[in-house]
């Protein structure tokens, strides 16, 4: 038995209107429905009809509206940015070596640089089945200050020794090569300008 597929929770109010639309064009004067004065068709249909058109086209005008507002204050926003900026440069080179002074402008002063340091341990290391068999995929939190990561894993047991398992400049790698349904155990450190920073908590996984 054929049924009407309306897709109503689909459709764009615009696209619901020219749906309704539609159907009073082919109701109208249609000899295969000639009880269809009896249906919410003409004055009760078509209000509803009316009543979602008017506030479509009343949503369409609120939006161009408010585009336009957002471009007059993003206008605003770029004058003031320019206007901020050449003040900047004013006071920096009315006074380039005076921090005092600078300070008393109003306008925050840049921190000091600081040197980065030893790099935290990598935090929320996690290990999981790649797409292959021998794969492992391997993620954790990213450092500030790192420029690459080293990997190492083992096999889960005592007395093994951590073996390099990849570098890399992201913190996140995919290690290849695992003897499959053996159990590893992975690490991840993070290294930056004044070298490795500390091994993060191990994780373990068997590979598939």
């Amino acid at each position: 038995m054929p049924k009407i597929k309306l897709d109503l929770s689909k459709k764009t109010p615009a696209q619901k209107i020219t749906l309704g639309q539609a159907h009073v064009t082919a109701m109208t004067g249609n000899a295969n429905f000639p009880d269809a004065g009896r249906l919410p068709l003409d004055a009760a249909f078509l209000a509803t009809l009316t009543a979602l058109s008017t506030a479509e086209a009343d949503v369409i005008v609120k939006k161009n509206e408010w585009k336009e507002a957002i471009a007059t204050r993003d206008a605003a926003e770029a004058a003031l940015d320019a206007a901020l900026t050449s003040r900047a440069s004013y006071c920096e080179a009315a006074q380039p070596t005076d921090e005092a002074a600078l300070i008393s402008s109003g306008l925050p002063l840049r921190p000091a640089p600081t040197a980065v340091g030893d790099l935290p341990a990598p935090g929320d290391l996690a290990a999981t089945v790649g797409d292959n068999e021998g794969e492992m995929d391997l993620s954790c939190d990213p450092v500030s200050g790192a420029s690459s990561y080293e990997w190492q894993c083992r096999l889960h047991a005592d007395g093994n020794a951590w073996q390099g398992a990849k570098n890399s400049t992201t913190s996140k790698i995919t290690v290849e090569g695992l003897t499959p349904g053996a159990q590893y155990a992975f690490r991840v450190r993070a290294i930056g300008a004044a070298g490795p920073g500390a091994w993060s908590d191990e994780a373990a996984k068997r590979a598939p």
